[in-house]
Parts: C-alpha cells; sequence; structure tokens
C-alpha cells in the first residue's frame, strides 16, 4: 500500500482557483425582480443601503427599475433608513436584548 501524504500537494492551483470562485460567487448577493415587487421602498432602499458592496450589478439595475415603476427613489426614504440602521448598529453593538423601543 502506497502512502500518499502529499496527494493533494499537487495541485495547489486548483484547489486555490476553486475557494476564489467560491469565495467570488458566495460574495454577490442578488435579488429577483418578483421579490423585490414584494418589499416595501423602504426595505429594498434599507437592503441596498445595507447590502451595496454585495449586489450583483443585476440586483443594482432591479432595484433602481423597481424604484422608478414605483416612481420613487431612496431619498424620500433616508431618515427611516437611517433610523433603522442606527437601530441595527445599537443591537449589535449592545446586545439584542437591550434594542431601544
Amino acid at each position: 500500500m502506497k502512502n500518499n501524504v502529499f496527494g493533494r500537494a499537487r495541485r495547489p492551483l486548483a484547489g486555490a482557483a476553486c475557494v476564489v470562485v467560491a469565495a467570488l460567487a458566495a460574495g454577490c448577493v442578488s435579488y429577483s425582480p418578483a421579490q423585490l415587487s414584494a418589499m416595501s421602498t423602504v426595505d429594498i432602499c434599507e437592503m441596498e443601503y445595507m447590502q451595496r458592496p454585495n449586489l450583483s450589478p443585476e440586483t443594482r439595475q432591479a432595484i433602481q427599475s423597481e424604484l422608478q415603476r414605483r416612481n420613487d427613489n431612496c431619498r424620500n426614504h433616508a431618515t427611516e433608513v437611517a433610523q433603522r440602521y442606527d437601530e441595527f448598529m445599537y443591537r449589535e453593538t449592545y446586545g439584542k436584548g437591550d434594542s431601544p423601543p
């Protein structure tokens, strides 16, 4: 019986390539137009604000199309999105049981 301790080390680039592809695929968040149409405008704007770096270009375009369809934009909801973000940061910083009323 042959001991093949270094069998996996023969293909390090193949393993590294798989890890990179998996990381890139996992990094993009996408939503379908049907999912976006079921959300409130504030939810869409909050999601865009919180997930902006992770959104795929297709999702960004779908968000803009949905907002155009509703004849609305996120600037109209900036105050509520900021409040939700502040509440989220408070919960993440001080604990979920101590969230503000």
